[in-house]
């Protein structure tokens, strides 16, 4: 089984979860529907033209395994803290947000060389928004930039120049046409694909 029938397969396992996510157009997922719209387009191509390009194909994996980590994080919160209430649960996506940046922190820092103090600070951090989550609590606003004051000193320090995911997919859907200009609903796109993939 290769990388384009393992997503299918989990998107037909997900589909109705995911189905929800769109078409309510979900805060949870409002900061990488990018990455969405990109990975379905790249499937949709590589299913009516087999040869990828490589850029293509690391796109296409980069953002699957993306993609493929958030939802089952957003699924298990869903689960396991708020009982499969969906809307309550769109009620703290501020907070689910925060945590899924921070999980991308970490994995983006997973490899490198760091001090334990610095990962702990981290780590303690993600515990704390948590914690939010567990009281059903939304973090305060303040959260965003004690996260930065945490994890910008530490890229300094590793002279690595961080860009988020989201950020690099937004860019390649404007580049692939997925959809024009700043000002067009990227749900529009996310939403038309996940109805061209329903109706097959």
């Amino acid at each position: 089984m290769n990388i384009f029938n393992d997503y299918e397969s989990w998107k037909k396992e997900n589909q109705e979860f995911i189905y929800q996510l769109v078409k309510s157009k979900s805060k949870t997922i409002s900061r990488f529907t990018s990455v969405i719209a990109v990975v379905d387009y790249l499937y949709e191509k590589h299913l009516h033209t087999p040869n990828l390009s490589e850029e293509e194909e690391i796109f296409f994996s980069t953002g699957f395994d993306y993609i493929y980590d958030n939802f089952y994080t957003i699924k298990t919160i869903l689960d396991y803290k708020f009982n499969n209430d969906f809307v309550e649960m769109e009620k703290h996506a501020k907070t689910i947000n925060l945590l899924l940046y921070v999980h991308e922190f970490q994995s983006e820092l997973l490899n490198q060389e760091l001090r334990s103090d610095d990962l702990n600070r981290l780590d303690d951090f993600e515990e704390k928004v948590s914690a939010h989550l567990d009281r059903k609590e939304n973090i305060p606003d303040a959260y965003f930039p004690m996260l930065d004051d945490i994890v910008t000193p530490i890229f300094q320090k590793l002279q690595i120049e961080f860009q988020p995911i989201e950020s690099i997919f937004y860019e390649v859907a404007l580049e692939f046409g997925i959809y024009k200009n700043n000002e067009q609903d990227i749900y529009n796109a996310i939403f038309h694909l996940q109805k061209n993939k329903g109706s097959n």
